[in-house]
């Protein structure tokens, strides 16, 4: 029973501290790897689901699309890398904990998705990446191959029925 409290109590110390003492540099982690995890272009070593599922954070996801959990932009800022490692070892959130049981988040990810969101909670935009770039050109090549091929296919009117401008 109390090693389930040990993240409840990190947490609440961890808001009961000022901002200013939770850290402000950046965690170990990788944040495009946390990034990467967080959104499910990454899986989760043992299986978890990706935090996106159910949170949103500034710049992933469509506005109001995973709602079930709250918007992760500023946990960083309100509790600090070690409450947020205590959390996500020992998950202690009643919606997540079914979820999480036997897809146990190892310490490199938790470093990983604690330093993603501490770039969210700094402002740092997502890296949209080359997947992206590649993406817009080929969906934009695609519309431009369709328009010239119906371009090329459309028919003229014979030229008894074509009205001639003086």
């Amino acid at each position: 029973m109390h090693e389930r409290r040990a993240p409840i109590l990190a947490l609440l110390l961890a808001a009961a501290l000022p901002a200013g003492a939770r850290g402000a540099e950046a965690p170990a982690g990788d944040a495009r790897r946390g990034e990467a995890l967080f959104t499910g272009t990454g899986r989760f070593e043992n299986g978890g689901a990706p935090c996106l599922a159910c949170h949103g954070v500034a710049g992933h996801g469509l506005a109001r699309a995973a709602s079930f959990g709250p918007d992760l932009t500023a946990v960083y800022a309100t509790y600090g890398a070690e409450a947020l490692d205590a959390a996500l070892a020992d998950i202690p959130f009643p919606s997540m904990a079914p979820l999480y049981a036997k897809h146990v988040v190892t310490p490199a990810e938790r470093a990983d998705v604690t330093a993603f969101l501490h770039e969210a909670a700094n402002g740092t935009p997502p890296a949209i990446g080359a997947g992206f770039a590649l993406g817009v050109a080929g969906i934009a090549a695609f519309f431009l191959a369709v328009s010239v091929a119906l371009g090329r296919g459309r028919a003229r009117a014979p030229r008894s029925l074509r009205r001639e401008t003086p």
